[in-house]
C-alpha cells in the first residue's frame, strides 16, 4: 500500500511538471495547440477521477464454488465474479484476497489486477488444492480502483466470505474386511454379533461373505449381522497440534476408525474438548452425513497448545 501511494505521487507530481511545461510553451508560442492540450489536461484528470468513483460506487464481489465438503487433496474449483453495472470500464481494478484456514488460524493473501468492462465485469477462476483439513475461507478484503491516469484511487465494496469444509482423507486401511480367522483372533475387530447365515443378495458387503461355508455348498453365503448398540462408545479426538503437524495424523486416524464403525452399523459418539466453551463436547453419529457434520463442527473449535485431555 505504501508503495502504490509512492506511485501515485510522481505520477501527479509527473502531470504537474507536464502541466507547467505545456503552460509556458502557451506564454511563450501563443500557440492554439498548447491552448486546446492544457484546457484537455484541466478537464481529465476530473473526468478520470469522477469515472473511477463511479465504477467503485457500484462495483460488487460474489464467490461461487462447491456446497458439499471436499476431500483433503482433491482439487476442486472456486470463482470470484467482479460485476461492474457502471456505463463505463476500467483497467485498474485490484482485489485484495484472502484465503484462511480457521482452524489451524493460517492466512495467505494476494492480489488479483483485473480489467472490468462496462456494464459487465469479470469472472476469475481459482483451482484450488487443499493438503489440510478444516474449514477454508475465501474473502476479498478490499476492493480498490484507480483512475486511469493512476492519480488516485477509491475503495470498492468487500465480498461475503465463501467457506468450504475439508474433510479426512479416508483411509482404506480400516475399511478392508476380515476373515474368519482374523475375527476369531483380533480383539475389539468386531462390532456386530452374527444373527444368521444366509445366501447373498446384491448390495450384501463383500466383508460379511462367510468364505468357508460358500466353498462347501458352491453358493456365496453372508453373515446377518446385528450391531451391539447396547455398548455406548465414543470417539476422543484430542485437538492438539504441535510443530510436527500431528493433528492431520489424528484426524485422518479419526475419520479411518469413523468410517469402519459405520460400516458395521456401530453407533458412537464422537468427542472433543471444546476451549471456547470450558466444555467436552459430544456429537451423536449414525451414519456418514452426521460423521462429516461432526468434523465441521470440530473446526469451529481452537486448538489448544498442551495435550490434556488424554492424560486426564
Amino acid at each position: 500500500q505504501e508503495n502504490s501511494m509512492v506511485k501515485r505521487i510522481i505520477r501527479i507530481i509527473g502531470y504537474l511538471i507536464l502541466f507547467l511545461a505545456n503552460l509556458a510553451l502557451l506564454w511563450f508560442f501563443h500557440s492554439f495547440l498548447n491552448l486546446a492540450i492544457m484546457v484537455v489536461m484541466v478537464f481529465l484528470p476530473v473526468v478520470s477521477i469522477l469515472g473511477a468513483r463511479w465504477v467503485a460506487s457500484g462495483l460488487t464481489a460474489e464467490w461461487e464454488g462447491p456446497y458439499e465438503s471436499m476431500e483433503k487433496g482433491e482439487t476442486f474449483q472456486v470463482r470470484l465474479h467482479l460485476k461492474n453495472p457502471a456505463w463505463i470500464g476500467t483497467m485498474n481494478c485490484t482485489a485484495f484476497i484472502q484465503v484462511e484456514n480457521a482452524f489451524y488460524g493460517t492466512t495467505r493473501t494476494h492480489e488479483l489486477k483485473v480489467p472490468l468492462r462496462a456494464r459487465m465485469g469479470q469472472t476469475v477462476t481459482y483451482p484450488v488444492t487443499v493438503s489440510k483439513c478444516g474449514r477454508i475461507e475465501f474473502r476479498v478484503q478490499k476492493l480498490r480502483v484507480a483512475d486511469f491516469l493512476g492519480l488516485t484511487a477509491f475503495a470498492g465494496p468487500v465480498s461475503d466470505t465463501y467457506a468450504v469444509t475439508v474433510l479426512p482423507k479416508e483411509l482404506s486401511g480400516y475399511r478392508e474386511g476380515m476373515t474368519e480367522v482374523e475375527e476369531g483372533t483380533r480383539k475389539g475387530s468386531d462390532f456386530s454379533e452374527v444373527q444368521d447365515i444366509r445366501e447373498y443378495q446384491p448390495g450384501d458387503k463383500m466383508q460379511n461373505i462367510h468364505w468357508k461355508l460358500s466353498m462347501k455348498k458352491d453358493v456365496l453365503m453372508v453373515k446377518e449381522r446385528v450391531s451391539l448398540s447396547s455398548r455406548q462408545l465414543f470417539l476422543l479426538v484430542e485437538l492438539h497440534d504441535n510443530e510436527q503437524g500431528l493433528m492431520e495424523e489424528v484426524l485422518d486416524c479419526t475419520a479411518g476408525i469413523a468410517d469402519e464403525m459405520l460400516s458395521n452399523q456401530v453407533p458412537f459418539s464422537l468427542v472433543w474438548w471444546s476451549v471456547k466453551n470450558q466444555e467436552l463436547v459430544s456429537w451423536k453419529v449414525d451414519y456418514r452425513e452426521q460423521m462429516e457434520e461432526g468434523f465441521r463442527r470440530m473446526y469451529y473449535e481452537n486448538l489448544y497448545d498442551e495435550q490434556t485431555i488424554g492424560r486426564e
